[in-house]
């Protein structure tokens, strides 16, 4: 009988033990489900306020597309009268306007407090405008001014800017919102973990050496989970720094101080393709720390056919001294973990990461989702550099020849003759022009000049030092700077220029040939204008003396045959060479 008290008041005991472990891991796991709803909350703000930004940036440039548009009509209203409107701003200006659709514009446009539909009245602006500039280029200067007076332009553009800058607004405010959320979550996370922490203490001093082991446990899993939130605040840094890349060493920087940053111990290096697209070639390297030597044996190039990573569009391990897969162009004895990187479903480059010892293998693998996210923040990157870079060679290139335009060549070879001055240096120029070109249209047809011509613009690259700048000057007549080359390297260079265009009659079907005059810097003249005047001159008697010939240019031509005639629209001297 006496048994019976010890007894019940064992089972009251192991009873409270049981409801106290009970609630204890009821309560661990709704904090653990709060904690992790947090971060998908938190993740989920994230990406809208990218979103947010997004539209707020695209309103922007919307906004200032319209104005610009606006500013080139006013400009060439005030310019009729005096000399012509041109209409290189107003339809560059037009032509960043049409990249922006709807959505671009806020939905209604608010006018004495009656809402009125923005995408009508942006399609009003741009009628206005085109009739407006229509009757500017006629010189109809009371006609302009009347179209856009009667169209309301300045008002209607005014309510529009008025409704965007409200639309922005309420952009910044929702930016503002939702960035305050995201800071209250980040502070809830916090405090959740820190009760989370208090109860794994609790339950430490109750449940002794297992319990123990859980709390050490959850305190490793705190710590990664903190770990992994730094490193995506640090990837979140490196796109903010790729944005703002103008070029691939730009990119290439920082990469290099992401990489060393999140994945210390490893080297790496970059690959992207060249112009060409038929091999990879080396963009950046770096060590496994800033101050050790790297002794990885690194090929400058890569083949499409060298790589299964490239072949087979997914990562790959090279490993050393195994009878496993191998690249070819693997000849190191480090391991590598090769990563394409895609942008849009195109292969743009390659990242690596090297490691070494016994366990490289095993690290390589720790790393692979933060290398993996590295490379697709780079692939966007580098996406966006090259797309600029052919907006670029777009604006800055002749489309027929792939040469360099006009206003182009007249800047570099400014920038080359002060370059020659002040650092007593070599430039000379070769002037060539196409023979009896006229006669090739008429004959065979202008599709038969035109590939004349994109024959000529390839050949001339292919004969030319990285350095040289060849040009398509207008019409048949192009022009090749030679920076640091003297007048008699040049005539050796135009010859050979002059025997190329010869040898392009045969698979042409029709006699090509081509004149071509050389001057130099200093021999001949000390300005730009003053060069191609006697390049001009040289090729004139070239011309004179019966074709296809190069005549190098001499004092006597600065001061005889000089061409007189200019350009209405350049300072510099028009070709009057015949035919």
């Amino acid at each position: 009988m006496t048994s019976v008290p010890p007894l019940h008041a064992w089972l009251l005991q192991t009873k409270e033990r049981v409801n106290t472990s009970f609630i204890l891991v009821w309560l661990v796991a709704a904090l653990t489900v709060g904690t992790v709803g947090s971060f998908i909350y938190a993740e989920r703000k994230q990406h809208e306020l990218v979103a947010i930004t997004e539209d707020a940036r695209e309103m922007r440039r919307a906004r200032q597309a319209l104005m610009e548009v606006d500013a080139a009509v006013v400009h060439g209203l005030a310019e009729l009268t005096q000399k012509g409107a041109t209409s290189e701003d107003y339809f560059r200006a037009k032509e960043r306007l049409a990249k922006h659709g709807p959505d671009h514009f806020p939905l209604n446009t608010y006018r004495n407090g009656q809402a009125l539909d923005t995408s009508e009245l942006v399609a009003q602006l741009k009628s206005a405008w085109s009739d407006t500039w229509t009757l500017i280029q006629r010189a109809d200067f009371d006609g302009a001014k009347q179209t856009y007076l009667q169209h309301v332009v300045a008002p209607v553009l005014a309510d529009i800017v008025a409704s965007m800058y409200a639309r922005i607004a309420d952009f910044e405010s929702s930016y503002t919102a939702v960035n305050n959320s995201i800071a209250i979550m980040t502070s809830t996370v916090l405090a959740l973990q820190i009760v989370t922490g208090f109860i794994c203490a609790y339950a430490f001093r109750r449940a002794a050496r297992g319990i123990q082991r859980e709390s050490n446990a959850r305190a490793q899993a705190v710590m990664s989970a903190d770990s992994s939130r730094e490193q995506v605040m640090r990837l979140f840094d490196m796109a903010d720094m790729l944005q703002s890349a103008t070029d691939f060493g730009d990119a290439n920087a920082v990469l290099t101080a992401t990489a060393i940053d999140l994945m210390p111990g490893f080297g790496g290096a970059l690959y992207v393709f060249n112009n060409s697209r038929d091999r990879l070639v080396l963009s950046a390297s770096w060590s496994s720390s800033p101050n050790s030597l790297w002794d990885a044996a690194i090929p400058e190039s890569v083949t499409l056919s060298q790589c299964w990573a490239l072949k087979r569009g997914k990562p790959h391990v090279n490993r050393p001294h195994s009878h496993k897969l191998c690249c070819e162009h693997h000849s190191s004895d480090y391991h590598v973990l090769e990563l394409p990187m895609t942008a849009r479903g195109e292969i743009l480059g390659m990242l690596q990461i090297f490691a070494r010892g016994d366990d490289a293998e095993t690290r390589l693998q720790i790393v692979r989702g933060i290398g993996a996210a590295i490379a697709d923040g780079m692939s966007l990157a580098l996406s966006s550099i090259q797309l600029r870079e052919q907006l670029r060679s777009q604006a800055l290139r002749d489309p027929l020849t792939g040469l360099y335009n006009r206003r182009y060549m007249e800047d570099t070879m400014e920038r080359f003759v002060r370059l020659a001055e002040r650092e007593k240096r070599e430039f000379s120029v070769i002037m060539i022009d196409l023979d009896h070109f006229k006669r090739l249209n008429d004959q065979f047809g202008h599709a038969k000049g035109d590939a004349v011509l994109r024959d000529c613009g390839a050949g001339l690259i292919g004969k030319l030092r990285a350095t040289d700048v060849a040009c398509r000057y207008g019409g048949e007549e192009l022009i090749v700077l030679l920076p640091d080359c003297d007048l008699d390297m040049a005539c050796v260079k135009a010859e050979s220029i002059r025997d190329f265009v010869a040898g392009l009659s045969e698979p042409n079907g029709a006699s090509v040939s081509a004149s071509l005059g050389v001057a130099a810097f200093a021999e001949h003249s000390t300005t730009a204008r003053e060069i191609l005047a006697d390049a001009d001159a040289a090729l004139y008697e070239a011309k004179q003396n019966g074709r296809n010939r190069v005549v190098r240019a001499s004092s006597r031509y600065a001061s005889q045959n000089r061409p007189q005639q200019r350009d209405a629209d350049s300072s510099v001297p028009v070709l009057i060479a015949a035919e």
